[in-house]
């Protein structure tokens, strides 16, 4: 049997918690003697009550904040319930929120103490952060599922197995795949590997077909035309298409959608097409082939058919960028970095829309951050230490003065870093795909949490941000990658960088 456990809410310090431990009669019998990283915070501590046969074993994390508290002995389980009740402690809904959080460090707090408390209602989300763009969270989401999954094999299997009784012409393991994005891309790759369906693409397709997620629910619409999915026809004929920006379609597209699935039924039945067919020629040859892109509507066939291809690797790495476990950093100031590779990006809309390829660049991963900018300002004369944490919120500033924390990284780098061409942004923002949002073709309440492709982070969120020429891109008021506007220098936004190599 496993010892019981409990995580400490992170803002409880050592000595809130050592004085409510003694308070309830517990004695910290010896701690570690190596000094703390942080002043009066040992990483280690043991706890024992009288003459009672149990101890408490306290450990702490500092790089993530993370306290837990340990129960072995004789009245281990009654200690554990007794300090639950009078300690500040985590719960499944604290862990759930950490999950889900932007913050690199507290997604993986939240790894950490799902995995110390066997939190097994965050599995799903787990399993989710496996396909996160951070590398030092995806490995560990990958770790801390397997040593959750044991517990439950065979519960899951059976469920799995009720599941496909109820629904036989289903996929029962696509429709568990985590994250929508991982299921949308599925069904594209289908579309770009496989030139007709078989029942095993049938069954994913009619799961496809009653996703929870709308994109993933029309994505299938294209792929059972592409793929002459017959078998799928019911499903399809029963599919339905978003119809209100809850359900993520965007008002323009919601006739579109329905009138797509109804003409994908006729062609799939064999059904005679409608007059005026002419009209309807780049949608037809869209649905038997790939889409050329000729305006909004067929640029959206053309996201909603085409798998994310991450391209090549940057050839050699420049002097001023250092690699490590898969993530890219600037060598001196420590600041995380995306790869944007060399490959042809849709661009624009309506009478704007083009495909220009990217000259591969790096990108910060997410905007500069207030300390990362004082750091740098100050730093630039002579640097001292790394300009720490770059998950915090971004600084706003002038286009002067983003200007000027790109010149200090410079100086501090010994390369250019500069702002972006609006160009720029939108391709580290669209992907190759030339999908609407960063997250994709839906319209989304979370967007300020999704990553795009290329795995740069918070780009529509409350800040817009500067290209050059004193344009804004991105920020909650114009989420689409497309959108941009020039504005007064004065104007207060953030900044993110880029280096081309």
């Amino acid at each position: 049997m496993r010892s019981p456990t409990l995580v400490i809410l992170p803002e409880l310090s050592f000595e809130r918690m050592d004085r409510l431990l003694s308070a309830r009669g517990w004695f910290l019998q010896s701690e570690s003697q190596t000094p703390p990283l942080i002043p009066g915070e040992p990483e280690l501590a043991t706890y024992v009550k009288g003459l009672a046969d149990t101890t408490i074993h306290y450990s702490f994390n500092p790089v993530l904040q993370l306290r837990v508290l340990g129960f072995t002995g004789r009245d281990a389980v009654e200690a554990w319930a007794t300090v639950r009740r009078e300690v500040p402690v985590a719960d499944a809904a604290d862990v759930a929120a950490w999950l889900a959080a932007a913050e690199t460090k507290k997604v993986l707090l939240g790894l950490l103490a799902t995995e110390t408390l066997r939190e097994r209602s965050s599995m799903e989300r787990v399993a989710a952060l496996r396909f996160h763009p951070e590398f030092s969270v995806s490995r560990t989401a990958e770790r801390v599922l397997a040593s959750l999954v044991p517990d439950g094999t065979e519960e899951a299997f059976e469920r799995l197995k009720a599941e496909k009784e109820a629904h036989p012409d289903r996929s029962v393991l696509f429709a568990h795949l985590p994250g929508e994005e991982h299921r949308r891309q599925v069904l594209r790759w289908f579309i770009h590997d496989y030139a007709a369906s078989n029942p095993d693409i049938d069954a994913v397709l009619n799961s496809a077909l009653v996703d929870a997620d709308a994109e993933v629910r029309v994505t299938a619409v294209m792929a059972a035309a592409r793929l002459q999915a017959r078998a799928v026809l019911p499903a399809l004929q029963a599919a339905r298409m978003p119809t209100s920006t809850r359900e993520g379609a965007d008002p323009r597209d919601r006739r579109f959608y329905s009138n797509l699935r109804d003409l994908v039924v006729q062609v799939l039945s064999g059904r005679p097409l409608p007059p005026k067919r002419e009209r309807m020629e780049p949608l037809l040859r869209a649905l038997s082939g790939p889409a050329d892109v000729r305006d909004d509507p067929t640029l959206l066939l053309y996201a909603l058919t085409t798998p994310v291809d991450l391209g090549p690797r940057p050839v050699g790495l420049p002097e001023a960028v250092m690699e490590r476990e898969g993530t890219y950093r600037l060598r001196r100031s420590g600041l995380e970095a995306r790869w944007v590779p060399p490959v042809e990006h849709w661009l624009g809309t309506g009478p704007t829309l083009r495909r220009v390829k990217s000259p591969g660049f790096f990108v910060a991963r997410v905007p500069v951050s207030r300390a990362a900018a004082a750091w740098a300002l100050a730093a630039s004369q002579g640097p001292v230490g790394t300009a720490g944490s770059d998950a915090e919120e971004p600084v706003p500033c002038s286009f002067e003065e983003a200007e000027q924390v790109c010149a200090a990284l410079s100086r501090i780098e010994g390369v250019e870093l500069r702002l972006p061409s609006s160009d720029e942004w939108e391709m580290a923002a669209r992907g190759p795909d030339g999908r609407l949002f960063p997250w994709g073709n839906s319209m989304r309440d979370d967007g300020a949490s999704r990553a795009s492709p290329w795995g740069v982070e918070k780009l529509v969120a409350s800040l817009p941000q500067w290209a050059r020429g004193s344009l804004l891109c991105g920020g909650r008021e114009q989420p689409l990658c497309s959108l941009r506007r020039e504005v007064a220098a004065a104007h207060v936004a953030a900044v993110r960088w880029v280096l081309v190599p």
